[in-house]
């Protein structure tokens, strides 16, 4: 006899919520900047040349730096920020159009860099050592910078 009630499927009920709460562990997992244990964060005394090819940007021994005051130098059309740990950039211009980011990492750790407009939208978020950022309306941008304490890192921005 059939009452017209559906029955609880047989099974593992709990197995979407699972697959659901490991999948959410794994996103904000890879959006913590992490470094290998014992790792400090600066760059080794070869300056990272035996790690393979990476940018040619030079980033200065961090002498001068102050934690979570990045500084900002201009030259040309090319903008380079450089900083020791995380911080927040003071505002620079960048025409519009598209600009390459050339990120110089700390040893083998690469900061995370965030690009925001005069207005605080996001505009852009990478890890990669080098970026194209296209669409770029042109104005104030400042970038937000996530990175081990004892990171010395450099970005630099160029049009292209």
């Amino acid at each position: 006899m059939h009452s017209g009630l559906r029955s609880r499927p047989v099974g593992r009920p709990g197995a979407r919520w699972l697959v659901a709460a490991g999948l959410a562990l794994a996103i904000v997992a890879a959006c913590q900047p992490s470094a290998p244990p014992g790792f400090d964060g600066t760059q080794p005394p070869d300056g990272g040349a035996s790690g393979g090819a990476g940018p040619s940007v030079v980033v200065p021994d961090g002498s001068g730096l102050v934690a979570g005051k990045p500084i900002v130098a201009t030259d040309g059309g090319t903008v380079t920020v450089t900083g020791l740990g995380a911080g927040k950039s003071d505002a620079f211009d960048l025409p519009a159009g598209s600009a390459t980011m050339v990120i110089t990492p700390c040893g083998v750790v690469s900061p995370f860099v965030t690009l925001y407009d005069g207005k605080d939208n996001k505009v852009a978020l990478t890890v990669d050592p080098k970026t194209t950022i296209r669409n770029l309306a042109g104005g104030s941008y400042y970038l937000d910078m996530s990175a081990n304490p004892k990171c010395v890192w450099s970005v630099s921005l160029s049009p292209s």
